[in-house]
């Protein structure tokens, strides 16, 4: 399978309707598992988990499904099986159950094709070496012969990943880990494009989903837990605050600047006020706080949030703009129409920082 990889980040800077923030651009997925490497067993797919049958030896998933039994033990991907045939188990006898069981939807069953899979490698590793039109044009024949494979929907996820349209990208592996929610792969890919949108949260979700279902010693799973670990120490180094407490003030963040975007000053200032309580040292939240504040026509109470980003950080250019700006207004004026910067939160500065740290360790 294809795994986006966590490279070092380049620096763009882009803006849409006012507002500028810095965007790390993740390089294209990179592919960790190639047929140099086939599975011991078969011969002919490649070898990526780690089985601990055959002496931690890695083979592939089909041969890994063939084998799976009791003697298996602890390996997670036995675990992961057993758990699927439970949710079969139980949605089957809701079926038998049922009076009128043609319109019940399993969604659990699902079908390892080994030939699709072998399909969907191949289409691609041809997108990787840059024949992009024969990539999609594989893809697109899989996707109408095979719409309800698991399989096919991750790969139009990585192909969508090698346009950069990481949210297109993530609807395809929400459909493929629908269709098996055990698919590691997806998780991991879907945390990657997450990544790049700077969503912090659904990023932290996805890669625990990967250390829960993968095994230990696979590649995916290493990636993950060392993002996780890494990420849990930057935010405590540069925020001072756990990685729960910074998720959370995170989304409050967000859903206060969706109000803001619609006007709605006093409902933003709100949601602005409770991120701040978890998490106090964010210049944005406290700029965004000030402009909000100024279109109530709260001057003074507009600087002091203002003056309250640029200590936190002194070189915050939209703070110092508006400062100018709210500096002409009245007190009990309400801030008048005109042009203003806001500033998504800074977690850009922690991804940029988590990717050149964990950059430096491969």
């Amino acid at each position: 399978m294809f795994f986006a990889e966590i490279a070092p980040q380049t620096v763009s800077r882009l803006k849409w309707e006012g507002k500028e923030y810095n965007h790390p651009k993740t390089s294209p997925v990179t592919k960790y598992f190639s047929m140099k490497n086939p599975c011991p067993l078969c011969g002919e797919r490649k070898a990526q988990r780690v089985c601990l049958r055959q002496n931690n030896a890695q083979i592939c998933s089909i041969c890994c499904a063939g084998q799976r039994d009791q003697s298996c033990g602890t390996c997670s991907y036995y675990a992961a099986s057993q758990q699927y045939q439970a949710a079969r188990d139980q949605q089957r006898a809701v079926r038998a159950a049922s009076s009128d069981n043609q319109f019940i939807n399993d969604r659990f069953v699902i079908e390892m094709n080994p030939d699709v899979d072998d399909a969907v490698d191949a289409a691609l590793a041809l997108c990787e070496q840059g024949n992009v039109d024969a990539a999609w044009a594989g893809m697109t024949r899989l996707r109408q012969r095979y719409p309800r494979s698991h399989q096919v929907c991750f790969g139009m996820g990585v192909l969508y990943i090698f346009k950069d349209e990481y949210e297109e990208a993530i609807s395809w592996f929400d459909e493929a880990i629908a269709i098996y929610p055990y698919y590691v792969e997806a998780h991991f890919n879907r945390a990657a494009a997450y990544k790049n949108l700077f969503n912090i949260g659904e990023t932290v979700r996805s890669f625990r989903k990967v250390v829960q279902l993968g095994d230990p010693n696979d590649t995916p799973v290493i990636q993950a837990r060392s993002f996780l670990d890494e990420m849990t120490e930057v935010i405590r180094k540069n925020a001072g605050i756990d990685l729960e407490s910074y998720i959370e003030a995170l989304s409050l963040f967000d859903q206060a600047v969706q109000l803001m975007d619609r006007r709605d000053w006093s409902g933003a200032l709100a949601g602005f006020r409770a991120s701040a309580e978890k998490y106090d040292r964010n210049a944005p939240t406290h700029g965004n706080m000030g402009l909000c504040l100024a279109n109530l026509g709260f001057k003074a109470q507009a600087l002091a949030e203002l003056d309250r980003a640029l200590e936190i950080d002194p070189e915050y250019a939209p703070a110092m703009t508006n400062r100018v700006t709210v500096g002409y207004m009245e007190e009990g004026t309400p801030l008048p129409n005109v042009a203003i910067e806001s500033v998504a939160y800074s977690r850009e500065k922690f991804l940029d920082s988590l990717s050149r740290r964990m950059g430096k360790r491969r």
